[in-house]
């Protein structure tokens, strides 16, 4: 495969990500059904139009809050080392797998499209991770994930593909041997790069063309020379065979963003398209409330549907389709609104 060059236009752009498209040779879209397509313009037109409708397109389940790596700039590692555990109320943990069914039928009855499984935790821990895919896919649900990939072995990758994993989004923050291991405490370059190329050959063996991958960091907090580190990962991860390359802005945890929210006027896009489930059952509407301050009820107890449409979610959509996210605390200090102003 050819080098990719350094400097390429991105295809997608979030509040503080972006993505760049991949090559028509590594193009899985024209693969997939045309309600693939559909689904990805109705997640644009509820961000836009501020449309809940009647049941989140997607949702963010925690298989686990467990890890095994001690990342410098991941929360986890940072409330760990101050002794904050807002985040694991409840300590360490993983989902009953009942409540994933119940999540799941009654997403696939109410218009659910995809489930990633992943936010606080490493999936790959999860012991019965293949059936959780396996059910999203019979539900015909799109099945996705963000891993490390240090547990990513070929036969585990085999068996996730055979359980029907439509896309898989690999963490890997720098393109530099001594930089990935000092970020990515706990974990080997060289082996992960190896598990990244056995997931990619048997994918490509088992013909699975419609399977998109994704290579994406977080850029320096320092910027440092981020054109040669966007350039060098491009090369790596194309040369890899990974379809798309994502570049997200750091947040810094130590900082205070509330001044610099001021006069800001920002509304988020995923309280109308997106929830998030913990492990516990905990719902949330934000992949930055790591600490659960938002929680908008629990799925052990309540309906998704209902909670999608409840009081809490209701009050907490209002400021933000007003453009006034600052009238919610935890929304006023979310690093967001201030790094999605320039980017």
């Amino acid at each position: 495969m050819s080098v990719a060059k350094s400097r390429e236009e991105p295809h997608y752009r979030g509040p503080t990500y972006y993505e760049l498209k991949a090559p028509p040779e590594l193009d899985w879209r024209p693969f997939r059904p045309a309600s693939y397509l559909e689904y990805r313009l109705e997640w644009d037109r509820r961000g836009s139009q501020m449309d809940p409708g009647r049941f989140p397109l997607h949702l963010d389940i925690d298989p686990t809050n467990r890890c095994n790596l001690a990342c410098v700039m991941c929360p986890r590692t940072v409330y760990a080392r101050e002794g904050r555990t807002a985040w694991a109320p409840r300590g360490l943990g993983d989902m009953d797998f009942a409540l994933y069914e119940r999540l799941v039928e009654e997403g696939a009855a109410e218009g659910l499209r995809s489930v990633k499984l992943n936010f606080l935790g490493e999936p790959l821990l999860y012991p019965k991770l293949a059936a959780m895919i396996a059910l999203a896919a019979a539900r015909g649900l799109y099945a996705m994930l963000n891993t490390n990939a240090v547990l990513l072995t070929p036969a585990k990758g085999r068996e996730l593909l055979e359980a029907g994993l439509t896309d898989i989004f690999f963490s890997f923050d720098s393109p530099y041997p001594a930089e990935y291991e000092r970020i990515r405490r706990g974990a080997s370059f060289r082996g992960v790069l190896d598990n990244i190329r056995a997931f990619i050959q048997s994918k490509d063996e088992m013909g699975l063309k419609s399977v998109q991958t994704r290579a994406s960091m977080v850029l320096p907090a320092d910027g440092g020379d981020s054109e040669k580190t966007r350039s060098d990962y491009l090369r790596l991860f194309r040369d890899l065979g990974v379809a798309e390359i994502g570049f997200g802005l750091p947040t810094d945890l130590s900082r205070d963003y509330e001044p610099l929210n001021r006069g800001l006027n920002f509304s988020c896009p995923d309280l109308f398209r997106r929830a998030f489930v913990f492990w516990d059952g905990a719902v949330g509407p934000c992949c930055g409330d790591w600490e659960r301050r938002l929680i908008m009820g629990d799925a052990k107890e309540r309906r998704l549907l209902d909670i999608w449409g409840g009081e809490e979610y209701r009050a907490l959509r209002a400021p933000h389709s007003r453009g006034n996210f600052r009238e919610i605390p935890a929304c006023r200090i979310c690093s967001v609104p201030y790094l999605a102003r320039a980017f």
